[in-house]
């Protein structure tokens, strides 16, 4: 026998769904609508980790609870009928000398009650291939439905993440006094700036390399963009505009410098080695010092990046419709 299950959707018409992949376990929502009219039964794709399953695969821990109490309470329900109908019967040989009764404790009563999701979120995703609503906590890369990775979507998401860091390390560094001593303090507030510049060149990197991709079938590596001379002379190259046709030269060298310091923090904790001073042309440190990071030059940067990648975004645009 089969227990037929309705799921209601939340106040704004998602369904709750989670990633079956142990690793990743990301619990997202879809517009209940998608899922039952967009979404294939062989192929949906988790919008943080990109993994593929069926269909059958994206109950979330709740409602499986939920199915197993459902299921749980139906049995009880069925077992206890049974039993009944059984001494019902038996009862019906009684007499006076072999009396039957039967009297359950408690009645257990089988209420298919439709399974609910958790309160509505903030962050709703419209997949610009398929339509396909979708809502999340934090950050999302694919679509659930056909697996499109919105590449300027996604980058803006962590630039506006970032700014946003950085722009209340005041409010923050006010709050953790509270908790730690001041020398603790003043390092997680620097890591947070130096963990800033690094996402921001990470994030670019990524863009970069799966914008270029778009409209040009040169193989690139992810650490072609890391390099600011070369990834300049990949988009002259290829798309016929380089760094040089967006950014000032004083804009060119000042990226090249952070590139560089995020290069030095990340490979060799900060502190300056030849290499370095070679290929930064940092005036400003000798062989062995540390590299500071400062709140105003990771600002400085962010505001550069994103004007680059948005003139980067109207080249490839044009590229791909021609």
């Amino acid at each position: 026998m089969k227990i037929p299950l309705e799921m209601i959707s939340d106040e704004k018409g998602y369904l709750d769904r989670e990633c079956p992949h142990k690793e990743c376990e990301f619990i997202f929502k879809i517009h209940i609508e998608d899922w039952k009219n967009k979404v294939l039964d062989e192929a949906v794709y988790c919008p943080r980790c990109g993994h593929i399953a069926s269909s059958d695969q994206w109950w979330t821990q709740q409602q499986l609870e939920d199915i197993k109490e459902l299921a749980v309470q139906w049995a009880m329900s069925h077992v206890q009928k049974t039993i009944q109908k059984s001494f019902r019967k038996m009862s019906r040989h009684s007499n006076k000398y072999f009396q039957i009764k039967y009297k359950p404790e408690k009645v257990v009563t089988f209420q298919n009650n439709p399974i609910g999701q958790r309160e509505e979120w903030e962050l709703e995703i419209l997949c610009d291939q398929c339509a396909t609503r979708t809502s999340v906590i934090g950050t999302a890369y694919f679509c659930p439905c056909c697996g499109h990775n919105a590449v300027d979507r996604v980058f803006n998401e962590s630039m506006n993440r970032i700014e946003k860091q950085l722009n209340s390390l005041k409010e923050m560094q006010e709050l953790l006094k509270n908790i730690y001593d001041k020398d603790t303090v003043t390092n997680m507030i620097q890591n947070i700036v130096e963990t800033s510049l690094k996402d921001i060149i990470s994030a670019y990197q990524k863009f970069a390399m799966e914008s270029f991709s778009k409209g040009c079938t040169k193989k690139v590596r992810p650490n072609d963009f890391q390099i600011v001379e070369k990834g300049s002379s990949l988009f002259q190259k290829y798309y016929g505009v380089g760094y040089n046709d967006w950014l000032t030269s004083d804009e060119i060298t000042f990226m090249n410098l952070m590139f560089q310091r995020r290069h030095i923090l990340e490979h060799n904790n900060g502190i300056v080695d030849d290499k370095y001073l070679h290929n930064s042309r940092d005036t400003l440190y000798k062989v062995g010092q540390r590299v500071v990071c400062k709140k105003d030059q990771v600002l400085n940067l962010l505001d550069i990046i994103k004007r680059l990648s948005d003139d980067i975004s109207v080249v490839v645009e044009k590229s791909t419709i021609q």
